[in-house]
C-alpha cells in the first residue's frame, strides 16, 4: 500500500558524524533558512525487520529471477549511499558487535535471549531505532498466515517493558493517513499507537531506563546505561517501499534524536 510522505525533519539542526548523532539548535540558520539534516558517512547499520526493506520475499521463481530489476526500498538506498547496512537474522552479541546502530523496524518475534542481548548491548553504548506499530494498515502481499508477510502486530513488548514503556494501540488516527507535527515539520501516521511509562520489569531500579515521551507519546526517547534508544509507535514511514523525496530526511531526523539528551 503506497502512502504519501510529507515534508520531514525534527525541529533541531542535525549534525551527524561518523561515530555518533548530535541534535542541536532550532532547525534554521541565523538567516532564517531551514537547515536540512545531514546524513552520516561510514556508519555500520544493522537491520532487523519483517517489512521488505532489505529484500522483498518472492511469490515465485520467476519473481526471484527478476528481482534484480526492481528498485530497492528507499531506506536501504538512503543508508547504503554512504554507509553499510547488514541484515540481522539473529540479534545476538556477535551480530551486534559488528554494527554501530540497529534499525529494529516491526521485527519478527524475538526470543528471550535476543531481548537480553539487545538490552545489554544498548546499556554498553549501543544505539537503536525501534519501530513498533500496533497494527500495520498495508495489505499483506501473501495469504493470511503466510510467514512471508510483515509482522502485522508489534511483538516487542518485552524490551519495551524492560525499559519502562508500554505500547498502547489505536491512539492516533482512524486508519486514514495523516501527519503528526514534529517541531516545524510533519510525519505521516496511520493508526499510530502511543507509548506510556510504566515500572520497568527486571533488574534493579538504578539500572532502569530514563525515557521521555514526545509528540503525545508517539515517540519515546530513552537513555539506557551508556546507550540510547528512540522508539516510534507507527511504521507508516517504512511501509511504503517507494517513499517520497523527503522520506530519508525524516529517517535521518529520527536518528538524530539518538544524540539528544532527555529532559529531566
Amino acid at each position: 500500500m503506497n502512502k504519501t510522505l510529507l515534508a520531514a525533519g525534527l525541529g533541531g539542526l542535525l549534525v551527524i558524524g561518523a561515530t555518533g548523532f548530535v541534535l542541536s539548535g532550532e532547525g534554521a540558520s541565523s538567516s532564517g533558512v531551514q537547515i536540512v539534516p545531514d546524513e552520516p558517512h561510514g556508519e555500520r547499520f544493522g537491520l532487523s525487520s519483517s517489512l521488505p526493506i532489505y529484500r522483498a520475499p518472492q511469490a515465485s521463481v520467476a519473481d526471484a529471477l527478476s528481482q534484480g530489476a526492481g528498485r530497492p526500498h528507499w531506506l536501504r538506498a538512503a543508508v547504503e549511499a554512504h554507509n553499510s547496512l547488514a541484515p540481522i537474522d539473529v540479534v545476538d552479541p556477535n551480530s551486534l558487535s559488528q554494527i554501530d546502530t540497529l534499525l529494529l523496524i516491526q521485527p519478527r518475534a524475538l526470543t528471550p535471549a535476543e531481548f537480553v542481548a539487545l538490552d545489554q548491548w544498548v546499556r554498553k553504548g549501543g544505539r537503536v531505532l525501534l519501530v513498533a506499530d500496533p497494527m500495520l494498515v498495508g495489505e499483506p502481499p501473501f495469504a493470511l498466515g503466510d510467514p512471508r508477510n510483515p509482522q502485522a502486530i508489534a511483538v516487542t513488548g518485552p524490551i519495551e517493558a524492560r525499559w519502562g514503556l508500554e505500547l498502547q494501540s489505536g491512539k492516533i488516527g482512524d486508519g486514514a493517513e495523516r501527519s503528526v507535527s514534529l517541531g516545524a515539520h510533519d510525519m505521516p501516521v496511520s493508526l499510530g499507537g502511543t507509548f506510556a511509562k510504566r515500572p520497568p520489569t527486571g533488574g534493579s531500579p538504578e539500572n532502569s531506563a530514563d525515557c521521555e515521551l514526545r509528540t503525545g507519546g508517539l515517540i519515546a526517547t530513552c537513555a539506557i546505561g551508556k546507550g540510547r534508544a528512540v522508539l516510534v509507535a507507527d511504521a507508516t514511514l517504512f511501509e511504503d517501499p517507494e517513499g517520497s523525496q523527503q522520506a530519508p530526511e525524516i529517517f535521518w531526523s529520527l536518528l538524530g534524536i539518538l544524540g539528544d539528551e532527555p529532559s529531566r
